[in-house]
């Protein structure tokens, strides 16, 4: 633990970056509030680290979804194995860039899309059709958009061969390799954007529909294999997004603190019945300077450094998605650490430092309290338990913030995604969305689950909607 000016606290509190919206943390809480989005990643580090690495998911979790659904122990399991998944270290497109005497990787992860790839690549694409395609909202296939991957893989944009050898030369060492991925908060695998560019006249035309709040929570699913009323399909099933949460680490030569939190069972005991921080988990138990080989660490091209306590792994191998976080910690084999399995314990990175929480569905289905497991993990599992049939619990101590977000669920929140809720809608009226949202309230999912599509700051539709208004009015005849 270390002692720090609360000039300091003060600046690596203002200068965190939070995650997207939903039930995380809130553009409005304090501690995530003025957001230091330092890490676009621009043609010149799209070049280097190359196209996305497509996530490779577990085509039959489907099959054994009412065994993850009524046993803590298996789907803890297949979480951790698509949290390896995500994680396998990939070797950068820029082969001369080394980690050591090895040649330099990042985590799959790192390699998937943001927002401003979309922007690029989607632009690009719609520019390019012909005004009677635009007219015809012709939507674009699969192999459109590998040719928009390729093409933003080398494009080096407005810069010059020159920038990029300068860029490259910035990369000293492997947390400047980590930098080249920026720290952007939402992080898309290639099957989402694809799926976006071919679904793009159909959100489209939703859109307005949105906005006037005219799909109603009770209105039933378009098919029984389509539940999200903008979209032709839902994603597919190898579709994934990451959400991050980012810390400033340095400031001239001063190291800045990082908050640390406790999840032992007697905290989220307390959490759960709302006697600590108001079901929050307010500023944490104390504070720690965790060295870059410890927890993920990214440095910027000017020498900046953020570290990334938390993360959420959100998949389409469910149907309703797998709800995956991880979360660091100063003593990271406890509780939601201590099933860690060695393929995680062995990666490249600091990835033994990380617990892991998940759900399946809203409620749990698994009999015993304990989840099966014995020791600390077991107490902290019972601790949140709250009975067959009951909701389901999984919250992250970095990402989800303000009062009651200790006590939701990432599925009861996302469940909104695509109406005119946000966080501070759906976690401050309890009689409206109990059980701090983590209640299904909905039949369909206007935007399936992901409040990135039409929500701020992401909001991937309004790249849609720019472009196709756009270009509405230059093909007028």
């Amino acid at each position: 633990m270390i002692n720090v000016s609360p000039k300091l606290l003060g600046i690596s509190l203002a200068l965190s970056v939070a995650a997207a919206a939903g039930c995380s943390a809130s553009a409005t809480d304090d501690t995530e509030g003025a957001q230091a989005q330092e890490g676009e990643l621009r043609p010149l580090e799209r070049k280097a680290i190359g196209k996305a690495v497509d996530y490779p998911a577990d085509k039959a979790m489907r099959a054994s979804f009412e065994t993850l659904e009524s046993s803590q122990k298996a789907r803890r399991a297949a979480a951790w194995k698509a949290v390896g998944r995500a994680l396998t270290p990939v070797k950068v497109a820029n082969s001369t860039l080394k980690s050591g005497a090895k040649p330099a990787t990042v985590p799959m992860f790192r390699t998937w899309y943001g927002k401003d790839d979309f922007e690029r690549m989607f632009g690009k694409m719609y520019a390019d059709r012909t005004a009677e395609d635009r007219k015809a909202r012709r939507p674009f296939t699969a192999t459109d958009a590998k040719r928009a991957f390729d093409w933003n893989a080398t494009s080096l944009g407005a810069s010059s061969d020159k920038d990029y050898f300068e860029r490259i030369l910035q990369v000293k060492d492997d947390t400047s390799v980590q930098g080249l991925g920026g720290n952007h908060r939402v992080v898309y695998s290639p099957s989402i954007l694809s799926h976006l560019m071919g679904e793009y006249g159909s959100l489209f035309d939703c859109l307005p529909k949105l906005d006037a709040n005219a799909i109603k929570p009770e209105t039933e699913p378009v098919s029984k294999t389509n539940f999200a009323p903008c979209f032709s399909q839902e994603f597919p099933v190898d579709a994934a997004l990451v959400k991050m949460s980012w810390y400033r680490a340095n400031f001239g030569t001063e190291h800045l603190p990082l908050p640390t939190y406790a999840t032992d069972a007697k905290t989220i005991a307390a959490k759960m019945a709302g006697t600590s921080d108001q079901g929050g988990w307010g500023k944490g138990v104390g504070q720690a300077d965790p060295a870059e080989d410890a927890i993920y660490t990214v440095a910027m091209a000017d020498g900046t450094k953020f570290r990334m306590p938390a993360m959420h792994l959100v998949t389409k191998e469910l149907r309703e998605w797998l709800w995956i976080t991880i979360w660091w910690s100063d003593k990271p084999n406890e509780d939601f650490g201590a099933d860690r399995p060695s393929e995680i314990t062995n990666l490249d990175g600091p990835w033994k430092n990380y617990k892991m929480n998940v759900s399946v569905s809203y409620e749990e289905k698994d009999p015993d309290p304990r989840g099966g497991f014995d020791g600390s993990l077991g107490d902290a599992i019972e601790a949140a338990y709250a009975g067959v049939d009951k909701p389901s619990w999984v919250s992250n101590p970095y990402l989800e913030k303000g009062a009651t977000n200790a006590q939701s669920n990432c599925i009861g929140c996302h469940q909104h995604a695509g109406t005119n809720e946000n966080s501070e809608s759906i976690l401050f009226a309890p009689d409206k969305f109990p059980q701090a949202s983590r209640t299904r309230i909905r039949k369909n999912f206007p935007a399936d689950y992901l409040w990135a599509v039409t929500s701020a700051p992401e909001r991937l539709a309004g790249v849609i909607d720019d472009q196709v208004k756009h270009y509405d009015q230059v093909d007028r005849p």
